[in-house]
């Protein structure tokens, strides 16, 4: 029995051993593939294949964002990165998007519409007032676009005082008053000198943006522009090819209200995201104009339905 279990020890102790040897050597024949050495370059050796400065050869404008926060900024403002313009300062911005003949057709097709509504007391006390209040809301706005624009137009000379007058008249037209409309009739025939070229003579006060574009009438301009004119002009493809000088006017003037609508002192013009439902009306408004120029239909409808669906959901925010 001692001998047996001898003969047992004996026999586990080299397998023991046997294994070991075998994992030994498998250890040893494991090795590290091999490596390339780092090449090894001098230091002039690629001169005049590369350039020293690559950002010395870029030529515009170089934007610092991430490409991402590049295509950010041009969606909220409603138009493709690369046809971007540059972006206009201070008063550069009116001839970026208003012209001097859309300024024109705009102050004529109003007078039209004062002297329709300014004709008896009697049907300016019965709402002719709240009319007259949209339209000198209009003719402030002209005005004040006027007295800023950087190069001479028409009515440059009058337009300081005319804004502060027509302002101060929409403000007044809250009510259909013998006294408010014997003031409308004086604004009435001041509106009738300037389209003679008479230049008006009175004091121009300092006007704010926020006194001179009430919000009420503001948003009621917008919607007229949007539902009765852009609208119906952009709704088919014989409706655009045949107003093309409408839509333009109309997205002009979007345009111009939507940049009114941020300027300092606006109501909510501090506010974020009123801020942004403005710069997507107003890059809506520049696609709607790029329509016309490329002669697009679907493009222009594409370009309206933005600039509705930027007011829809203004007015459920902000009411």
């Amino acid at each position: 029995m001692r001998r047996i279990e001898h003969r047992r020890i004996l026999v586990v102790g080299l397998i023991c051993m046997a294994s070991i040897s075998s994992y030994c050597f498998a250890q040893k024949v494991i090795r590290k593939p091999d490596r390339s050495k780092p090449p090894q370059f001098q230091s002039n050796e690629f001169s005049g294949v590369f350039f020293a400065d690559a950002r010395s050869q870029l030529q515009g404008t170089v934007s610092l964002g991430a490409p991402s926060q590049v295509a950010e900024a041009s969606m909220a403002s409603g138009s493709e990165p690369s046809d971007a313009e540059p972006a206009a300062k201070g008063n550069e911005v009116w001839k970026q998007l208003i012209s001097g003949s859309t300024i024109e057709d705009l102050v004529k097709e109003s007078k039209s519409r004062v002297d329709g509504i300014i004709t008896t007391p009697a049907k300016f006390a019965s709402g002719g007032y709240a009319e007259a209040r949209r339209e000198f809301t209009l003719l402030g706005s002209l005005m004040g676009i006027i007295a800023q624009y950087p190069e001479e137009i028409r009515w440059k000379n009058s337009a300081p005082y005319a804004r502060t007058s027509f302002a101060r008249m929409a403000a007044n037209c809250k009510v259909g008053t013998q006294p408010v409309y014997n003031e409308a009739k004086l604004r009435q025939q001041d509106l009738q000198d300037l389209l003679k070229g008479t230049k008006l003579n009175g004091t121009a006060e300092e006007t704010a943006w926020a006194d001179t574009a009430d919000r009420g009438p503001t948003m009621q301009i917008l919607e007229w522009a949007l539902r009765e004119n852009l609208a119906p002009h952009t709704s088919n493809e014989d409706n655009f090819n045949n107003n093309l000088d409408e839509i333009t006017k109309y997205a002009e003037l979007i345009a111009s209200y939507s940049q009114i609508l941020q300027q300092e002192g606006m109501t909510d013009a501090d506010d974020e995201t009123y801020a942004q439902f403005a710069a997507t009306m107003l890059g809506a408004a520049k696609e709607t104009l790029k329509a016309v120029k490329s002669k697009d239909a679907e493009l222009a409808r594409t370009a309206v339905a933005k600039i509705d669906q930027s007011c829809n959901k203004c007015h459920e925010t902000y009411r």
